[in-house]
């Protein structure tokens, strides 16, 4: 009888080792994490508090108003003479004397050199200062997951980062990495952003000015899987690479009680969708020995259970702290 329970108990043992396999096709769905996406509209809502920094680059546009001033030429109450003006939808606008002058697609520099070069036949050295009094407004589109999606109505140059804040910022299950779509030209063009950069680092390359048109889709982010003996087991977003060590790590780290490291798997579903087991030497990786392999979406990272260790702590240790375990 001795016999037969022990064997029981060591098939029981046996099971539990083994179900780290079985984790790979039932796994809980994500816990949300927002402490990066928190941070990132932060740094969202910071670039929203400021004028967009490359606001002198303005490109004039149809239904802008511009406000050109002549120094050379008197008003009525003998101040420069100030002219509205709006632009037509060609991008072009009327004058005094000269006529036509297309300023569309111009700089507001770019236009006041445009005004300064017509006026150059009837003024030998035109004083003249070209001012954008009234910005039109154009639609841009931010999809995904952000706060509130929808279709934004703006004013003026806005950046990129003004564009999300004008949305609500990020949600919980967004993803770092954003597209941003235009038509440029007859074809459409589809530029990926990187917000961990943008943001965190500081590349303002990646700012972009936004065009009417423009349709922001900010993804959501990929998941992977960490289970088994790791100390916070569960779903983790994929918001940027990483790595299995990394995943490990954000799981907390392997149970140093029970975690058998040398088991370690990654599962993996192939282009045919069957199911690929990796294994993964962890103790060869963090010694230089093995590459880190990268995480794709869906990956599942497996640390198995050590049956020697788990009998260890569970009964010998339980024993040593005076506990009964029957024997019949």
């Amino acid at each position: 009888m001795r016999t037969a329970r022990l064997a029981i108990v060591a098939v029981a043992l046996l099971g539990a080792g083994c179900s780290a396999r079985r984790v790979a096709d039932a796994v809980p769905p994500p816990a949300e994490k927002t402490e990066d996406v928190d941070a990132l509209n932060r740094e969202i809502a910071l670039a929203a508090g400021h004028p967009s920094k490359g606001s002198t680059d303005y490109k004039v546009g149809a239904d802008d108003l511009l406000e050109v001033t002549l120094f050379d030429i008197e008003g009525k109450n003998g101040e420069p003479r100030q002219i509205p003006v709006r632009v037509s939808q060609s991008g072009i606008i009327t004058l005094p004397l000269v006529g036509q002058v297309t300023v569309g697609g111009k700089t507001a520099v770019e236009a006041e050199q445009a005004v300064r070069e017509a006026y150059r036949r009837y003024i030998r050295d035109p004083q003249i200062t070209v001012f954008v009094k009234e910005y039109h407004s154009y639609r841009v589109s931010v999809v995904g997951y952000v706060e509130k999606p929808g279709v934004l109505e703006v004013t003026g140059e806005r950046s990129l980062l003004e564009v999300l804040a004008m949305a609500g910022g990020l949600n919980s299950k967004a993803g770092k990495t954003l597209q941003v779509s235009r038509l440029r030209e007859d074809r459409q063009e589809t530029l990926l952003i990187d917000l961990d950069k943008l943001s965190h680092q500081g590349d303002m390359r990646l700012n972009l000015r936004m065009l009417p048109g423009d349709v922001v889709n900010v993804p959501k982010a990929g998941v992977v899987y960490v289970q088994g003996s790791v100390k916070k087991p569960g779903a983790y977003r994929l918001r940027e690479a990483m790595t299995v060590t990394q995943a490990i790590a954000a799981a907390g780290g392997p149970d140093e009680k029970m975690a058998n490291r040398g088991g370690t798997t990654l599962f993996r579903r192939g282009p045919g969708a069957e199911r690929q087991e990796i294994p993964i030497d962890v103790a060869a990786i963090q010694s230089g020995r093995a590459e880190d392999i990268q995480l794709s979406e869906n990956d599942i990272v497996v640390v198995p259970m050590s049956l020697p260790r788990y009998v260890i702590d569970r009964f010998i240790g339980g024993i040593g702290m005076g506990l009964s375990i029957p024997i019949f």
